[in-house]
């Protein structure tokens, strides 16, 4: 049976339309030349390959045994909870608040793991080459909707631009569309679709209270921009304390012991720098009858 057709997607960004086309076979050949190059000319410069990875991370400090058995224990901690949540073990809305919540911080420290083994995967040589193939892609399937040319006119084009919002979201675009991935895939967690159901998720995916107050994993108060603020909408530190602006450093006032402060200091080191001077006192020789008499005691 034929296999069907990808079919072209369109997206939009700043009220602009654009259109991913399937990659046809010229870009596909092209994409893995630029793969073969880039992956010669990484090897040549010394990069690693991904299979080796582990051990030279492992030897560089980044990776153990410590970090690799806190990894499993996650997984099985979060797959533990999920069954538990499906099997009908907890009874209680705060209970399967509190277990959503638990899920979604063993997910937080998941990434954070992932992202230490992740950090160093485009620094191999097929990480690289699989990275500028993807680039590659990127410039030869995404077009102006309107013009119906390329957005990048080459590799290098795209490179120039990489570090613009279009770039990323062109990147982001045709990763979903090339691998299939969703692009909502945070509504399909269940403990996301848990605390919706509970009425704890905003419309924007913010965790809230049952007023409706934006909240973090700890329950503490955000205002809309995700910053922590007390129950009159004020501004609040980690501690609690209320956020003062810097503009206050000028008006504080110290009394100015400074000098005072340093000649007693240089005074201490002065009696050190005395005190090690001093020549140890000698131990008097014993005198030839003291010895003797000493000599008869034993």
């Amino acid at each position: 049976m034929a296999k069907a057709k990808k079919e072209e997607k369109r997206f939009t960004f700043e009220g602009k339309d654009y259109v991913i086309k399937p990659v046809n076979a010229a870009a596909s050949i092209e994409a893995q030349k630029i793969y073969n190059k880039s992956f010669k000319k990484a090897i040549e410069e010394g990069a690693i390959l991904k299979k080796s990875l582990e051990d030279h991370m492992r030897r560089q400090g980044l990776w153990d045994d410590s970090k690799q058995e806190e990894y499993e224990s996650l997984l099985k901690k979060s797959a533990g909870i999920e069954y538990k949540i499906k099997n009908g073990e907890y009874k209680k809305a705060s209970e399967v608040r509190d277990k959503s919540i638990e899920l979604k911080k063993i997910r937080n420290q998941l990434t954070s793991l992932l992202m230490i083994r992740n950090s160093m995967d485009s620094t191999t040589a097929d990480g690289h080459a699989d990275n500028e193939r993807f680039f590659y892609l990127v410039s030869a399937c995404i077009y102006d909707y309107e013009t119906q040319k390329p957005v990048y006119t080459s590799l290098e084009d795209y490179h120039e631009h990489s570090e613009t919002e279009l770039a990323s979201k062109c990147a982001s675009e045709f990763a979903n569309f090339a691998y299939g991935l969703e692009e909502n895939y945070e509504d399909k967690l269940i403990e996301n679709k848990l605390l919706k159901k509970l009425g704890l998720l905003d419309e924007e995916g913010h965790l809230t209270n049952k007023k409706g107050e934006r909240v973090d994993l700890d329950g503490n108060l955000l205002n809309k921009d995700g910053a922590r603020i007390d129950k009159d909408g004020n501004r609040i530190d980690i501690n609690n304390n209320p956020i003062i602006d810097d503009s206050v450093i000028e008006d504080l006032e110290f009394e100015d012991d400074l000098e005072a402060v340093e000649e007693e200091e240089e005074e201490k080191e002065e009696g050190k720098d005395v005190e090690e001077k001093k020549p140890a006192k000698s131990k008097r020789a014993s005198s030839p009858k003291k010895e003797e008499e000493d000599a008869k005691e034993e």
